[in-house]
Protein backbone atom coordinates (compact mmCIF):
# COMPACT_ATOMS: atom_id res chain seq x y z
CA UNK A 1 0.00 0.00 0.00
CA UNK A 2 2.69 2.57 0.82
CA UNK A 3 3.96 2.85 -3.02
CA UNK A 4 2.57 5.90 -4.58
CA UNK A 5 0.76 6.82 -1.55
CA UNK A 6 1.22 9.79 0.31
CA UNK A 7 -0.34 10.75 4.01
CA UNK A 8 -1.68 14.55 3.63
CA UNK A 9 -1.96 16.18 7.12
CA UNK A 10 -4.98 19.12 6.47
CA UNK A 11 -5.14 22.33 8.73
CA UNK A 12 -3.70 20.82 11.73
CA UNK A 13 -2.21 24.43 12.73
CA UNK A 14 -2.96 26.62 15.68
CA UNK A 15 -5.72 28.78 14.99
CA UNK A 16 -7.92 25.48 13.74
CA UNK A 17 -6.95 23.03 16.33
CA UNK A 18 -7.06 24.87 19.17
CA UNK A 19 -10.48 25.64 18.59
CA UNK A 20 -11.88 22.38 18.13
CA UNK A 21 -13.04 20.70 21.65
CA UNK A 22 -11.69 17.81 22.87
CA UNK A 23 -8.34 18.35 20.32
CA UNK A 24 -5.90 16.11 21.77
CA UNK A 25 -7.45 12.65 20.78
CA UNK A 26 -7.39 13.97 16.77
CA UNK A 27 -3.42 15.11 17.77
CA UNK A 28 -2.49 11.89 18.68
CA UNK A 29 -4.15 9.89 16.04
CA UNK A 30 -2.13 12.01 13.38
CA UNK A 31 1.00 12.05 15.69
CA UNK A 32 0.68 7.57 15.02
CA UNK A 33 -0.40 8.64 11.35
CA UNK A 34 2.85 10.40 10.57
CA UNK A 35 5.46 8.49 12.90
CA UNK A 36 3.46 5.60 10.87
CA UNK A 37 4.53 7.35 7.40
CA UNK A 38 7.56 8.44 8.16
CA UNK A 39 8.38 4.56 9.09
CA UNK A 40 7.42 3.27 5.84
CA UNK A 41 9.03 6.11 3.57
CA UNK A 42 5.25 7.08 2.88
CA UNK A 43 5.62 10.94 2.16
CA UNK A 44 3.75 13.21 4.67
CA UNK A 45 2.32 16.54 3.14
CA UNK A 46 1.03 19.25 5.24
CA UNK A 47 -1.67 21.86 4.12
CA UNK A 48 -2.35 24.73 5.71
CA UNK A 49 -5.12 28.04 4.97
CA UNK A 50 -3.60 31.03 5.21
CA UNK A 51 -4.01 34.37 3.16
CA UNK A 52 -2.03 37.69 2.59
CA UNK A 53 -1.98 40.08 5.55
CA UNK A 54 -4.89 42.19 3.82
CA UNK A 55 -7.11 38.52 2.70
CA UNK A 56 -6.90 39.81 -0.68
CA UNK A 57 -7.76 35.94 -1.92
CA UNK A 58 -11.01 36.49 -0.30
CA UNK A 59 -14.06 37.40 -2.14
CA UNK A 60 -17.09 39.12 -0.74
CA UNK A 61 -19.07 35.86 -1.88
CA UNK A 62 -17.20 33.68 -0.23
CA UNK A 63 -19.43 33.17 2.71
CA UNK A 64 -17.51 31.56 5.48
CA UNK A 65 -14.00 32.90 4.43
CA UNK A 66 -15.27 36.56 4.20
CA UNK A 67 -16.56 36.23 7.62
CA UNK A 68 -12.82 35.80 8.71
CA UNK A 69 -11.59 39.02 6.58
CA UNK A 70 -14.39 40.68 8.32
CA UNK A 71 -13.79 39.99 11.86
CA UNK A 72 -10.10 40.80 11.35
CA UNK A 73 -8.87 37.42 12.61
CA UNK A 74 -4.97 37.49 11.12
CA UNK A 75 -4.53 34.59 9.47
CA UNK A 76 -1.48 35.74 7.25
CA UNK A 77 1.19 33.18 5.89
CA UNK A 78 3.50 34.40 8.99
CA UNK A 79 1.03 34.84 11.57
CA UNK A 80 1.06 32.20 14.40
CA UNK A 81 -2.72 30.85 13.68
CA UNK A 82 -1.55 29.55 10.00
CA UNK A 83 2.05 27.76 11.31
CA UNK A 84 1.26 23.63 12.11
CA UNK A 85 1.12 22.26 16.11
CA UNK A 86 3.82 21.84 17.09
CA UNK A 87 2.99 18.92 18.47
CA UNK A 88 3.33 17.45 14.90
CA UNK A 89 6.86 17.74 14.51
CA UNK A 90 7.26 19.45 11.25
CA UNK A 91 10.18 18.60 9.25
CA UNK A 92 12.29 21.01 7.14
CA UNK A 93 12.13 18.53 4.46
CA UNK A 94 7.98 18.16 4.72
CA UNK A 95 6.37 19.77 2.25
CA UNK A 96 3.68 22.71 3.41
CA UNK A 97 0.79 23.32 0.95
CA UNK A 98 -0.98 26.68 1.33
CA UNK A 99 -4.20 26.88 0.44
CA UNK A 100 -7.12 29.71 -0.13
CA UNK A 101 -10.04 27.70 0.21
CA UNK A 102 -11.65 24.71 2.14
CA UNK A 103 -10.13 22.10 -0.48
CA UNK A 104 -6.45 21.37 -0.48
CA UNK A 105 -6.62 21.30 -3.92
CA UNK A 106 -8.14 24.83 -4.63
CA UNK A 107 -5.61 27.72 -5.26
CA UNK A 108 -2.94 25.71 -3.62
CA UNK A 109 -0.35 23.82 -5.65
CA UNK A 110 -0.90 20.08 -4.21
CA UNK A 111 -1.79 18.30 -7.61
CA UNK A 112 1.32 19.34 -8.98
CA UNK A 113 2.76 17.97 -6.24
CA UNK A 114 1.13 15.20 -6.12
CA UNK A 115 1.53 14.53 -9.97
CA UNK A 116 5.51 15.00 -9.71
CA UNK A 117 5.77 12.74 -7.07
CA UNK A 118 3.74 9.66 -8.78
CA UNK A 119 0.99 9.98 -6.58
CA UNK A 120 -2.37 7.45 -6.87
CA UNK A 121 -3.32 7.21 -3.01
CA UNK A 122 -4.18 9.85 -1.01
CA UNK A 123 -4.16 9.43 2.93
CA UNK A 124 -6.74 11.86 4.16
CA UNK A 125 -6.16 13.61 7.75
CA UNK A 126 -6.79 17.02 9.91
CA UNK A 127 -9.89 19.35 10.54
CA UNK A 128 -12.96 19.73 10.15
CA UNK A 129 -14.25 16.92 8.23
CA UNK A 130 -17.16 19.73 7.66
CA UNK A 131 -14.69 21.95 5.89
CA UNK A 132 -11.56 20.70 4.36
CA UNK A 133 -11.92 16.93 4.62
CA UNK A 134 -15.20 16.63 2.85
CA UNK A 135 -13.93 19.03 0.12
CA UNK A 136 -10.82 17.35 -0.55
CA UNK A 137 -11.63 13.96 -0.88
CA UNK A 138 -14.63 15.30 -2.80
CA UNK A 139 -12.12 16.66 -5.33
CA UNK A 140 -10.03 13.93 -4.65
CA UNK A 141 -12.65 11.45 -5.88
CA UNK A 142 -13.12 13.87 -8.75
CA UNK A 143 -9.65 13.93 -10.13
CA UNK A 144 -9.31 9.74 -10.02
CA UNK A 145 -6.93 9.37 -6.68
CA UNK A 146 -7.48 6.59 -4.12
CA UNK A 147 -8.70 8.03 -1.05
CA UNK A 148 -8.37 6.13 2.26
CA UNK A 149 -9.55 8.51 5.48
CA UNK A 150 -8.28 8.09 8.80
CA UNK A 151 -11.58 7.80 11.09
CA UNK A 152 -9.61 8.54 14.50
CA UNK A 153 -7.52 11.81 12.58
CA UNK A 154 -10.34 13.50 12.04
CA UNK A 155 -13.38 15.64 13.65
CA UNK A 156 -15.00 18.08 13.73
CA UNK A 157 -16.69 20.91 16.37
CA UNK A 158 -20.41 19.52 15.05
CA UNK A 159 -19.78 15.39 16.01
CA UNK A 160 -23.32 14.48 14.49
CA UNK A 161 -22.21 16.01 11.60
CA UNK A 162 -18.69 13.98 12.01
CA UNK A 163 -20.40 10.92 12.25
CA UNK A 164 -22.79 11.47 9.91
CA UNK A 165 -20.36 12.73 7.29
CA UNK A 166 -17.95 9.60 7.96
CA UNK A 167 -20.73 6.93 8.00
CA UNK A 168 -23.07 8.40 5.13
CA UNK A 169 -21.29 10.91 2.63
CA UNK A 170 -17.32 9.91 2.78
CA UNK A 171 -17.91 6.54 1.89
CA UNK A 172 -18.88 7.29 -1.69
CA UNK A 173 -15.21 8.75 -1.96
CA UNK A 174 -13.08 7.04 0.09
CA UNK A 175 -12.39 4.12 2.31
CA UNK A 176 -12.50 4.53 5.88
CA UNK A 177 -9.97 3.25 8.23
CA UNK A 178 -8.66 3.42 11.58
CA UNK A 179 -5.80 4.69 12.21
CA UNK A 180 -4.08 1.73 13.80
CA UNK A 181 -5.44 -0.64 10.84
CA UNK A 182 -3.86 1.67 8.25
CA UNK A 183 -0.80 1.49 10.13
CA UNK A 184 -0.78 -2.11 10.46
CA UNK A 185 -1.35 -2.30 7.00
CA UNK A 186 1.71 -0.68 5.59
Amino acid sequence: MTKNSALIVMDMQNGIVNGIEQNEAVIKANQQAIAAARAHNVPVIFVRVAFTGDYLEVSENNKMFSQFKASGQPMSKSDSSTQIIDELQLQSTDPVVVKHRLSAFTGSNLEVLLRDMNIEHIVLSGVSTSGVVLSTAVEAADKDYKITLLKDAVTDNDQAKHQFLLEQILTRYAAIESTATWSNNL
